[in-house]
């Protein structure tokens, strides 16, 4: 039992690092998400599309986001202001520009 307990409590930050490094979408009273994507891109997760390049409509467009520095200088992030293509790249490339 213990064993499992411990992967449990390791899963948890991987996780979360995954879900930040894809953005985090969900917004917050200072930043709340666009009603109608129809400026940006969808939410796009570049992890689940290790072999397909990001071709579809609005797959150039930015996406959203937002940041704030709160009462404490912590800095809050949402979104992802890069395009699909531009998140995929940065993920999938390993600095091959070809």
């Amino acid at each position: 039992m213990k064993v499992i307990l411990w992967l449990f409590v390791c899963m948890i930050p991987a996780g979360v690092s995954l879900a930040h490094a894809a953005g985090d979408y969900r917004g917050d009273d200072r930043c709340p998400p666009p009603k109608d994507w129809s400026e940006y891109s969808e939410p796009y997760n570049p992890l689940d599309h290790a072999s397909d390049y990001p071709v579809f409509y609005k797959s150039d467009w930015p996406g959203w986001s937002c940041s704030y520095t709160r009462e404490d200088g912590v800095i809050v992030q949402y979104g992802d202001s890069r395009s699909p293509q531009e998140q995929w790249i940065a993920v999938w490339s390993n600095g091959n520009d070809n």
